[in-house]
C-alpha cells in the first residue's frame, strides 16, 4: 500500500546549525535542545521520526530538528501531529482518556514555543534519549506464508493464508503485532482463529498451510472462527495488560486475510506479511472478545439520510459533502449483566472525515442516558489504531441488554477532501463517483470494533 504520511518541510534547512552549542556549560535559562526538546520528541516523535522508522526523516539530531521547529510546532497546534484520532468534541466526548496517548500537553507544546521563541538554541550537549521500540516485545509465536503473493497491480484482491502457530495447549493471547512484506499494497488485515482446523476447499483436498488461496468477503462470519484482531495504515502492536486475555485454544490455525490494494499501480514485488503473537498459558483475570457495531446497508439498523431515495440506503453521492450515515443497533440476547469495554477501534475508508459511537442506557423512568465510547473528529485513514480507556476495570464503560449502540458516520465525497483526490488518482478518474458500502478500498466503511471483557460485570 502507498501509505503517504504527513510530515514536516524540510525547506527550512537552512535554519540548520542556528543555536548550536560548542559543548561548554548549560547556562541558558530556556529550553534548550538537549535538555528539553530531545527527552519532548523521543516520547512523542521518534518512535517514527528515527533511522529506519516510518517517516521519511530521522528528528534524532539537532540540526534537523531545528530546521523543521516552526513547521513542527504548526502540526502540533493543529492537531495533525503526533497522529492521534480519538479526540472529544461537544457532541462526543468519552468520560476517560486514553492509554499511551501520544499527543503533547499544553505545557510541552508551550515548551516548543519558548524554545522556538528563543532562537531554538542546542544547549550543553548531552546524549539524546533513545527513542521507543513499537514492536512488539515478548513474542512467543510468529507465523509467515511460506508462499509469498504477488498482486495484479490493477484491481483489489483478497487473498488468504492459513497458518500454524503450533499451539499446543490452551493459551490467552496478550499481544498482536503485523507486519506487512510489501506495505505499498496491503490495505488491510484480518487475523482469525479457527478452531477445528477447517477445510477451506475440498474441491482440492484442502488448503495447504502457508500457501495463498482466494477468499473474497465473509471471512470475519465463518463456522468455527474468532477474531484475534486487524492491521491497517497507522496501526500499532495491539497489547493488553497481563491480566486481560483472549482465550486460544490448543492446536487453532491462523487464518490470515490479506485486502491488497495496488492501486493502479503494478508490482511484482511479492508480499509475504508476518504475524506476531504474544500468549501466556497462565489464564489471566480477565478474557474478552471483540465485537463490533456498523456497515449496516440497510434497515432497520441503517437510519433514514438525505440522500436517501426511496428507502435508507448506504450511498454517498458524488460530490456530497457532509453526507451522514447513522446506524442503531439494539441489544438482545446476550447474557445476563453488563459487559465491559477496554478497547475501540474505529474504521472508515478514504471518504471518512468524522466518526462517533455512543450506547444509550434505558433509564427506569423511560429516560436515555447517552454515553460516548469513541469519537473521531477529524478521521485520517493513513493513522488508525486501537485506543484502550485509561480506566480501572470496574470504571470501564459498559453494555448489556437493552441498550441501544448507535454509529454515526459522515463523509466529504469532493475534491476539497485530499483523499479523495487520492482515490480517483489510483482509479484514473478526474471527478468523483458515487461510493457505496462495502469491503474494498474505493467503498466506504461505518465501524466500532471493541475489545469486550467476557466476564460480567459484578
Amino acid at each position: 500500500m502507498r501509505t503517504r504520511i504527513v510530515v514536516f518541510s524540510l525547506a527550512a534547512a537552512a535554519l540548520a546549525g542556528c543555536g548550536a552549542d560548542d559543548g561548554g556549560e548549560d547556562d541558558v535559562a530556556g529550553p534548550t535542545w538537549y535538555r528539553d526538546v530531545a527527552p519532548l520528541l523521543a516520547e512523542h516523535c521518534m518512535g517514527c521520526h528515527r533511522g529506519g522508522g516510518v517517516a521519511p526523516f530521522s528528528m534524532e539530531t539537532y540540526d534537523v530538528a531545528a530546521a523543521v521547529a516552526p513547521m513542527m510546532l504548526e502540526a502540533v497546534e493543529a492537531g495533525v501531529m503526533p497522529p492521534w484520532d480519538a479526540a472529544s468534541s461537544d457532541e462526543c466526548a468519552p468520560r476517560h482518556a486514553w492509554k499511551d496517548d501520544a499527543r503533547l500537553t499544553a505545557a510541552e507544546t508551550q515548551l516548543l514555543r519558548d524554545w522556538i521563541a528563543a532562537g531554538t538554541p542546542a544547549g550543553k550537549a548531552a546524549d539524546v534519549p533513545a527513542p521507543p521500540d513499537l514492536a512488539l516485545a515478548g513474542v512467543t509465536h510468529s507465523v509467515t506464508p511460506s508462499v509469498p503473493y504477488v498482486t495484479t497491480g490493477d484491481r483489489d484482491e483478497f487473498i488468504c493464508y492459513l497458518l500454524d502457530p503450533g499451539i499446543s495447549r490452551l493459551s490467552w493471547m496478550t499481544g498482536l503485532e503485523v507486519v506487512p512484506g510489501n506495505e505499498r499494497v496491503v490495505h488491510h488485515v484480518v487475523v482469525m482463529g479457527y478452531m477445528p482446523p477447517p477445510v477451506l476447499n475440498a474441491a482440492a483436498g484442502g488448503t495447504p498451510v502457508g500457501q495463498p488461496f482466494p477468499c473474497n468477503g465473509g471471512v470475519v462470519t465463518m463456522p468455527d472462527t474468532f477474531l484475534m484482531g486487524v492491521w491497517t495504515p497507522g496501526s500499532q502492536p495491539f497489547e493488553t495488560p497481563a491480566d486481560i486475555g483472549l482465550p486460544v485454544p490448543a492446536g487453532a490455525l491462523v487464518l490470515v486475510q490479506m485486502h491488497y490494494h495496488p492501486g493502479g499501480a503494478t508490482t511484482n514485488d511479492p508480499d509475504a506479511s508476518t504475524v506476531n503473537l504474544r500468549l501466556q498459558t497462565t489464564r489471566p483475570i480477565h478474557t474478552y472478545t471483540i465485537g463490533a457495531a456498523g456497515n449496516a446497508a440497510a434497515a432497520p439498523q441503517l437510519q433514514p439520510g438525505p440522500d436517501d431515495r426511496d428507502v435508507p440506503e448506504f450511498r454517498i453521492p458524488a460530490g456530497a459533502t457532509d453526507h451522514v450515515e447513522t446506524m442503531r443497533f439494539p441489544l438482545s440476547g446476550l447474557a445476563d449483566g453488563r459487559f465491559r469495554l477496554f478497547a475501540a477501534y474505529p474504521h472508515m475508508h478514504y471518504l471518512g472525515v468524522e466518526l462517533s459511537v455512543q450506547v444509550e442506557h434505558p433509564r427506569p423512568d423511560g429516560g436515555v442516558d447517552t454515553e460516548c465510547l469513541v469519537n473521531v473528529p477529524r478521521w485520517n485513514f493513513d493513522w488508525q489504531r486501537t485506543y484502550q480507556y485509561d480506566a480501572p476495570i470496574a470504571d470501564l464503560p459498559s453494555i448489556g441488554n437493552g441498550d441501544t449502540i448507535v454509529v454515526r458516520c459522515s463523509y466529504d465525497n469532493t475534491l476539497a477532501n485530499p483523499f479523495v483526490r487520492r482515490a480517483l488518482e489510483e482509479l484514473g478518474l478526474q471527478e468523483p463517483v458515487e461510493v457505496l458500502l462495502g469491503e474494498e478500498s474505493l467503498d466506504e466503511m461505518c465501524l466500532g470494533m471493541f475489545g469486550v471483557l467476557v466476564e460480567p460485570a459484578p
